[in-house]
Order: structure tokens, then C-alpha cells, then sequence
């Protein structure tokens, strides 16, 4: 982890969090602790200040353009102040809610704080839902959403956003863990002849499927991502499986190294 990435004890820990992610972390086994990160809801509360002042700026020239006899301008004025009221209470927002939050990996898996609620995830039994959404204007990247949805411990689905901290160091650093956690199984599974389910797509170690649709290994030239999107090339043309989001596909790395070691592996006669 780099240097981002915050210290486990003593950094942030309000009303006992870093005990009680200690506790949640033992109980299940997780190992030693990796790297730790905190909520963003300081630095929204920081821009908030920045958007008031910009807003306190704004409303003193419209009262002076009103007192003046500049109506069309008070309003002109009046656009910018209502957009920079709206930032204000959607940053507050927000920080209210990531409050607190915090974020810890584990050498076996993860815990999330959000709300005064701990999460577990163990990385070996989780699945990972992918939803990364690159935002731009004008062909140049604004920002870039994050959004990675795990399955707990007990079985329920919980989504780490952006709300913590470092979200383009924690996001690949989980799909690694769970990809090294959980590919040696399902590369036995493959040896023994089973069907493996990724969501919308399948794969045995003769085919690649959706549905009852299928391309046997051999045919399949590529596997893209393009946009989102998975894109298989058969025979020179992109197929009709190939249009699955990867938002979609749980577990996308460990269903990409799979289907890249079988095409490269019928392609070679192996």
C-alpha cells in the first residue's frame, strides 16, 4: 500500500472503532492488517467552507446589485449563489453521512465502518461487483465514480464508494486479494470438469457460454473490455455474448484470468 493509506491504531478512531474493528477482524479470522482509510467527510466539510464563502461573496453583490437599481444583473449574480447553495447542502450531506466511516484491509479479507455499522468480508467466500463510471466533458475525464459491492459474512451485499479515502488504491487492492484468495479453487474446479457461473456468462473447460448460448474455446480469438463492456471476438467478429457489462460479472478478474488461461491454453493445443 502506499503511503495514502493511514495508520491502523491511533488515526481517527472515534468512540473505540479501531477496538472494535479489531475485535470484528479476530473474531473472523481475517490476519494481520494491511492498510487503513478514513472517510473523506473532513475534506467535504473543507469545501463546504470554500463554497460559503464563494456564496456569502455572491449574495452581497446581489443585495448591492438590487439596492443599486441593477435588477438583470442581481439575477445574473442570483444563478451562481442558488448553484453554490445547492453544492453546499449536498457536500454537507454527504459529509454527514461518511462521517466516522473507515475503511481496513486485511491479510484474509476486510472491514467497513459506515454509519456505526462493521462489515466483514473474507476474501476466500465474498463476491465483488465492479462499477467504476469514468466521467468526462469535452473528451477530457472530470472524475471517475467508484463503486465496489461486496458480500459480507453474513450474506448481505454492502457497496464501498468513494466515501473512503484513496478509492483507486483500496478498489484494486481488494480485486487482487480476492482474485489470489479464490482463482486456485476455481482453477481446480475448471481440471475437474465443472461449470463455473459469472453472473450472465459461464465457463467450462471447453466453452464459454451465456445462456444456452456457447463458443467452444478454440474459436474465441479475444476477450476485450471496451467501454464497460466485455467483447469476445469469434472467427473475426465480435460475438453476441460479448455485450455484458462488467458491472455485472462478479469476481471480474478471477472470470478474466480463467477464460484468458483456457483461450490461451486451446490456442496453443494445450
Amino acid at each position: 500500500m502506499s503511503g495514502d493509506s493511514v495508520p491502523y491504531q491511533g488515526h481517527l478512531d472515534r468512540d473505540g472503532v479501531v477496538q472494535q474493528v479489531g475485535a470484528a477482524a479476530a473474531r473472523e479470522g481475517l490476519g494481520a492488517h494491511r492498510a487503513a482509510y478514513p472517510s473523506i467527510a473532513q475534506a467535504q466539510r473543507q469545501h463546504v467552507k470554500r463554497v460559503q464563502i464563494a456564496a456569502a461573496v455572491l449574495a452581497v453583490l446581489v443585495v448591492i446589485c438590487l439596492a443599486t437599481g441593477y435588477v438583470p444583473l442581481a439575477f445574473v449574480v442570483g444563478l451562481p449563489l442558488l448553484m453554490c447553495l445547492y453544492a453546499v447542502m449536498k457536500y454537507s450531506s454527504a459529509a454527514n453521512r461518511n462521517e466516522g466511516s473507515r475503511l481496513d484491509l486485511f491479510e484474509h479479507g476486510l472491514t467497513s465502518v459506515h454509519q456505526g455499522a462493521v462489515r466483514v468480508v473474507r476474501y476466500a467466500d465474498t463476491t465483488v461487483l465492479q462499477n467504476n463510471v469514468r466521467h468526462t466533458q469535452y473528451g477530457q475525464t472530470t472524475r471517475i465514480s467508484y463503486a465496489y459491492t461486496v458480500t459480507d459474512t453474513t450474506g448481505t451485499q454492502v457497496t464501498l464508494r468513494e466515501g473512503y479515502a484513496q478509492p483507486h488504491e483500496w478498489g484494486p487492492a481488494i480485486q487482487q486479494a480476492v482474485t489470489q484468495a479464490q482463482l486456485p479453487q476455481a482453477v481446480a474446479e475448471l481440471n475437474a470438469g465443472r461449470r463455473l457461473e459469472f453472473g450472465p456468462l459461464w465457463l467450462t473447460p471447453t466453452e464459454i457460454g451465456s445462456g444456452n448460448k456457447s463458443t467452444p474455446w478454440p474459436q474465441v480469438e479475444e476477450i476485450a473490455v471496451k467501454d464497460g463492456y466485455v467483447r469476445i471476438r469469434v472467427a473475426g467478429r465480435w460475438s453476441a455474448l460479448s455485450m455484458t457489462a462488467v458491472s455485472r460479472i462478479p469476481n471480474f478478474l478471477v472470470f478474466h484470468a480463467l477464460a484468458d488461461h483456457l483461450r490461451r491454453g486451446s490456442a496453443s493445443g494445450g
